[in-house]
């Protein structure tokens, strides 16, 4: 059983209800519903293979949704794309970018895709990669692609962004400024979705968790309200742990 736990009212940016996704024989997201809300950061956590990226596939447009319905501030993600390609910024894994490019031609490129465009210096300004703008892609450490691939998903000044790990593989001064970055999106009414491994970033900006597993939700629930209902001040980890229990008790019965 999922536990669901209603936020304070702020405009339903992303709406999911039923939704299912199915690879020939596995089915990787199992009649799931929630919705995030502008102004909040919406964090998906769960081991691999629990369903994060379908959904998050689904969800941006890379991806159809087997059944169900996806609903991205009013359209569906997959039929009007076009329609949305301005409005959301997307930040997968899988950077896709061509290696020889370098840092501000990328940003330059990224940004002149959009009308309501940020300016291609102070993009990456905004993730200090001042000092590379010159370095081709292929050039750059771990940590500078990933700090890059976020600063292409904003270049639109989206809407709604999904970030797709970003914290993978960066170091404790990168963390602090995509954390920041993250916050200050959502303190300006962007609808942040944020899947992650990383229980401990997830907790730092965390407004509302969605809980995976098995291609379910163990829960929906704004980030203190999780916290009160299984125990005062739990960690994430702890509160996942303890919902994993309860839920393999439950399927036992």
């Amino acid at each position: 059983m999922v536990m669901n736990i209603s936020s304070t009212s702020r405009e339903v940016a992303i709406s999911v209800r039923n939704l299912v996704v199915d690879y020939k024989n596995l089915r990787a997201v199992n009649n799931i519903s929630f919705d995030a809300k502008a102004g909040e950061v919406t964090v998906v956590i769960g081991p691999n293979g629990a369903g994060k990226t379908s959904t998050m596939e689904v969800c941006s447009g890379v991806r159809a949704a087997t059944s169900g319905a996806v609903s991205i501030l009013g359209f569906d993600p997959k039929k009007d794309r076009g329609k949305l390609n301005s409005h959301i910024g997307v930040m997968l894994q899988d950077g896709g970018v061509y290696p020889s490019a370098r840092v501000f031609e990328i940003a330059q490129h990224y940004c002149n895709l959009y009308d309501n465009r940020t300016n291609a210096d102070e993009l990456v300004e905004s993730v200090d990669l001042t000092r590379q703008k010159k370095t081709s892609w292929r050039k750059l450490s771990g940590g500078e692609k990933q700090r890059l691939s976020l600063a292409l998903a904003l270049a639109a000044k989206p809407r709604v962004a999904f970030l797709d790990e970003p914290t993978s593989g960066v170091d404790i001064f990168g963390r602090d400024l995509i954390r920041n970055i993250v916050r200050q999106l959502a303190a300006d009414g962007c609808a942040v979705i944020m899947a992650t491994h990383e229980l401990d970033e997830a907790q730092r900006v965390a407004d509302h968790v969605l809980m995976f597993q098995s291609g379910q939700l163990l829960a929906n629930a704004p980030m203190t309200e999780l916290q009160d209902a299984t125990g005062q001040r739990q960690t994430l980890e702890d509160i996942f742990r303890h919902l994993s229990e309860k839920s393999k008790l439950q399927g036992e019965q």
